[in-house]
């Protein structure tokens, strides 16, 4: 993600180049040697779809699966980011965009089941990460906290509703409260790493105080290489309706994604309301 190193993996560069460039050899040698490129071209497209199936995830969306806990990073009091181990060391975790993983543990009998959104990115490959805040009362969030490393959780998926088109926006307004920052982060990463996509990001991060914002030196690391993401920080206050002036006009070609726990979206889409939204220019996590 961060030098964009792995966008070879792309079709436009891992396809399309190769092939315009060898059917521009082609014509400048003569078309003689079209059946020579022609074969080129077949190597070529096999071994960049034979790459791109052996590299895809074995994430199942029906049935659990067992996923090795690679590592355990505490990135505040009360959050941490896990990484788990995929199936083969160059498979990769290629999900829609904004979409989360169920993960499930056996509470006293019980199956307890709640979603996360990976922030790893497309590209790397081996492992996926979650970032999960614990709850004192968190029946699943406990247990994962006591997994060791070298143990298993199950995991099934994707899930999620967002249907995210590159550049089918000129802008995208994020609005995050807290751990909703997770598939921020996910449709983040999806548009700077896709050299296609020219979609505007901004991106609103609302936290009780400056110590909870997670992830702030990735964020601005990001926010500092792509000049196409623009991020505004809100502390210890609610979002105001005057927050909204960050975000382009109301009318204009853009869509406004929230995040964040049910009473911040509820109050955050009363907002957007107020400030000339309508609900079809609002998609909600």
């Amino acid at each position: 993600m961060e030098d964009k190193r792995e966008l070879l993996k792309q079709p436009i560069h891992g396809i399309y180049i190769p092939i315009g460039l060898i059917l521009f050899g082609t014509w400048i040698f003569g078309w003689e040697y079209m059946p020579y490129s022609i074969a080129f071209i077949v190597i070529i497209c096999s071994m960049q779809i034979y790459g791109a199936i052996k590299r895809r995830s074995s994430m199942h969306a029906v049935k659990w699966q067992d996923f090795e806990l690679l590592d355990k990073t505490l990135i505040g009091p009360m959050t941490a980011i896990y990484r788990f181990k995929l199936g083969k060391d160059d498979e990769v975790l290629d999900i829609p965009t904004g979409h989360s993983l169920a993960c499930c543990f056996n509470v006293d009998g019980k199956d307890e089941v709640r979603y996360y959104t990976p922030i790893s990115n497309q590209f790397d490959t081996g492992f996926f990460d979650i970032l999960v805040k614990h709850y004192k009362n968190g029946v699943v969030t406990r247990k994962l906290a006591n997994v060791q490393i070298g143990q298993t959780v199950k995991f099934r998926g994707p899930f999620g509703r967002l249907n995210y088109i590159p550049n089918e926006y000129k802008e995208v307004g994020l609005i995050a409260g807290g751990t909703g920052i997770t598939p921020m982060l996910q449709i983040i990463t999806r548009i700077i790493t896709n050299l296609e996509d020219n979609t505007k990001i901004k991106l609103l991060f609302a936290n009780n105080e400056e110590t909870d914002i997670l992830l702030k030196d990735e964020l601005d690391n990001m926010a500092s290489k792509y000049p196409d993401l623009d991020i505004k920080y809100v502390t210890g206050e609610f979002v105001k309706k005057s927050d909204f002036e960050f975000f382009s006009p109301t009318g204009s070609d853009g869509k406004l994604v929230v995040c964040g726990p049910p009473a911040f979206v509820e109050y955050v889409n009363d907002l957007a309301k107020e400030s000339g939204y309508q609900k079809d220019d609002i998609f909600n996590f």
